[in-house]
């Protein structure tokens, strides 16, 4: 079996046995679960490439499913009769029990991939139900005469327009972000263009102020004087300062508006521009939706012509985002049998203490240092684990973490049903209770 897919869908393609007769083309079965789309069909073709772009395919090595279910063989497929959910069952390359179950109801639906034992090994959306990890119900048959045509059928259909409707609304989103954006820049710097136009004003009212010095006092809002053409002016002061204070601060605006006057007015003929060069954007996205051309094809090349102008280019020195599909957590094995969790962040941390981890798990931390929370996966079986193990486990804890260097270093451990985040605190903390320590050279297995 052979992997696609990206954030909230999956295909999985099977090949026929190669020792079977009459072998016809690979079934590819897509799985989508995503805000909107929710569904599952089998089928014979690929959709589009287009279709694919639009879904935000990623290479099959960069899927999280990929390792345990690449080289697969689809064993079984069920479905419970009180429920909306399909499980599939496979072998994986390695010899060991996979289950896929498609959560077909909700907001989004979601996809959640688990071992033999129950445990989450990746799921497409956070908290997915916890009906998805029980045990497949009995295997069904006879799919074909009932709804498999139905689904082939009705799959690629909404599939494209929730597509397509997809991405009409982020290019008219981005588009009117963007326009908004550069409408309330230039408006400011019209604004500040304003107030360094007035820079003749502040000097005037200064040179008036400094001629009357002599005669002024503080603590008046306003003065009304003659100024040096014998013409009377009135000029706001502020009581809390001293005249010549005053004056210095309507001569101070006045240079400051000197020195800013071509710099704003630069940036604000530059402002006006990008307002112009958007609401001609408007116009041309719009006679694309009304064009032939299928805007699944058409919109990502405008989106991508015009990402400076969106504000969507990445800056210098700066690589675009790359959908979180990757492996979650870093992970070892110990003694060829025993799974171990390590977070990589805090954000990883609280996903892996407080969500992915059983209560039976083993979790570890280095004691009064800065560090990764680790998992030690024991199947629901935590006395099962010799101690040796929980002493490498604790080595890895210790490892990453601040008392890396260190010759020995302290590190506790309980069940992680005994760790708590305390309310409102920052992600990545935790406090414990039942705990035991253990005194470890900070290390990591080979494999």
């Amino acid at each position: 079996m052979r992997l696609g897919g990206g954030p909230g869908w999956l295909r999985l393609t099977l090949i026929p046995d190669d020792a079977r007769e009459d072998t016809g083309p690979p079934a590819h079965l897509y799985l989508i679960a995503r805000p909107g789309m929710i569904a599952l069909w089998d089928t014979d073709k690929v959709v589009p490439h287009a279709w694919d772009l639009a879904l935000g395919r990623v290479p099959q090595k960069q899927l999280t499913p990929t390792p345990h279910l690449k080289d697969a063989i689809l064993d079984a497929v069920a479905a419970p009769s009180d429920d909306r959910i399909v499980y599939l069952s496979f072998t994986g390359a390695d010899g060991e029990a996979y289950i896929i179950a498609h959560q077909l109801f909700g907001q989004r639906g979601n996809l959640v991939l688990g071992d033999a034992h129950g445990r989450r090994l990746w799921s497409a959306h956070p908290s997915p139900h916890p009906a998805t990890l029980d045990p497949p119900p009995t295997p069904i048959t006879a799919v074909e005469p009932l709804i498999a045509p139905d689904f082939r059928q009705a799959g690629p259909p909404r599939l494209y327009e929730s597509l397509r409707t997809h991405t009409v609304d982020r290019a008219g989103t981005a588009l009117r972000r963007a326009l908004e954006t550069a409408i309330r820049h230039r408006d400011n710097l019209a604004r500040d263009l304003d107030k360094a136009d007035r820079g003749d004003e502040a000097r005037h009212d200064g040179e008036t102020l400094a001629i009357h010095l002599h005669a002024l006092t503080q603590g008046a809002d306003e003065v009304i004087l003659t100024d040096a053409e014998g013409l009377e002016c009135t000029i706001a002061m502020d009581p809390a300062h001293t005249p010549v204070e005053n004056m210095e601060g309507y001569f101070k605006t006045a240079r400051k508006a000197d020195r800013g006057r071509e710099t704003i007015a630069e940036r604000f003929e530059t402002a006006s521009g990008r307002v112009d060069k958007l609401t001609a954007l408007e116009v041309e996205l719009t006679e694309l939706l009304a064009g032939d051309i299928d805007p699944l094809e058409t919109i990502p090349e405008w989106r991508e012509r015009n990402a400076d102008l969106l504000g969507e280019a990445p800056r210098p020195g700066m690589k675009r985002r790359i959908p979180d599909v990757t492996l979650p957590f870093r992970r070892y094995r110990l003694d060829d049998r025993w799974d171990v969790w390590v977070g990589r962040h805090n954000k990883e941390n609280d996903e892996l203490t407080h969500k992915a981890s059983s209560p039976d798990d083993w979790w570890f931390h280095a004691q009064g240092v800065a560090g990764s929370h680790v998992i030690l996966r024991t199947a629901g079986k935590p006395d099962q684990v010799p101690r040796s193990v929980l002493a490498k486990a604790a080595a890895v804890a210790a490892y990453h973490s601040k008392a890396r260097t260190s010759g020995l270093a302290p590190v506790v451990y309980t069940l992680r049903k005994y760790v708590r985040k305390p309310r409102k605190s920052p992600a990545g903390t935790a406090s414990c209770i039942r705990e035991k320590s253990l005194m470890v050279e900070p290390r990591i297995p080979e494999s």
